[in-house]
């Protein structure tokens, strides 16, 4: 396989496992890859060039690595995009340094193996108006960012040694563009648009697997769902982090929400 500085992370280890131990080895930074919730969030958004900052290590450092067990690497694209460079909110930094910061530490929180959405959103809500909310972690909650980015909010991010300073400011609502493609709707509503598929209907339950389990199963079985065919998912949540994934996908989704603890999804083109 032939891979530069713009191959996604995922792609990688799609095609060979080893990458992960390969790519691990570089430097602790990368531990996080031997993590399967972590690896499962990360990996479709990062490229080489993104885990080369993340990493603090050079482009040729993971190329290296990956050449050794078999990938064909193309050093030229690098010089290129290497140049570009990001700039940090003004607004938001001028912000922090008046010290107007709400702060959420969600390590904890994912060590007890508990996904921090929600708690998150809590706190973005006790948020005052001109003030900005810190969440602090291990890694860039690249996820999270697109989302909160749909929903309105600013974002900038600063890595501190081992630490991940992610800050958002509330901007203009707007509408998103997940508007177009997620519909809520009631459980009647849901039996007839599962009719419309009643030939051309997979069906799965992913409600008693651990993360990410739900969100790697419900992607895998639409990578190889027949053209034309519907998958209906058993859940028992709303899936926050699985929507984007299936906004870039230009997949629509109908949502019913039962009770707690039992989601359906309807997922189709």
């Amino acid at each position: 396989m032939k891979i530069n500085s713009q191959t996604k992370i995922s792609i990688i280890l799609k095609h060979n496992k080893d990458a992960i131990e390969a790519i691990a080895s570089i430097n602790p930074h990368f531990n996080k890859l031997r993590n399967p919730i972590l690896r499962s969030i990360l990996a479709p958004r990062v490229t080489v060039e993104d885990a080369a900052k993340i990493g603090k290590c050079s482009i040729a450092d993971i190329l290296n690595k990956l050449s050794a067990i078999g990938f064909e690497t193309e050093y030229e694209i690098q010089k290129k995009e290497t140049k570009q460079t990001t700039h940090p909110n003004s607004a938001i930094i001028k912000i922090i340094q008046s010290g107007k910061v709400k702060t959420l530490d969600v390590q904890p929180i994912l060590k007890e193996g508990t996904d921090p959405f929600n708690k998150i959103m809590e706190k973005l809500k006790e948020v005052p108006e001109g003030f900005v909310l810190q969440i602090i972690n291990s890694f860039e909650p690249t996820p999270l960012i697109k989302i909160l980015n749909k929903k309105g909010y600013e974002s900038y991010v600063k890595t501190e040694e081992k630490i991940v300073y992610t800050y958002f400011l509330k901007g203009i609502e707007r509408e998103t563009s997940m508007d177009a493609f997620i519909l809520k709707i009631s459980i009647a509503e849901m039996e007839k648009e599962k009719e419309k598929f009643k030939n051309t209907l997979h069906e799965i339950d992913v409600r008693d697997l651990e993360m990410p389990l739900p969100m790697i199963t419900v992607l895998n079985e639409l990578e190889n769902l027949p053209k034309g065919y519907a998958l209906f998912v058993h859940h028992k949540k709303v899936p926050q982090y699985l929507l984007p994934e299936l906004e870039d996908r230009h997949f629509k989704i109908l949502i019913s929400e039962l009770e707690e603890g039992n989601v359906k999804l309807l997922i189709h083109k």
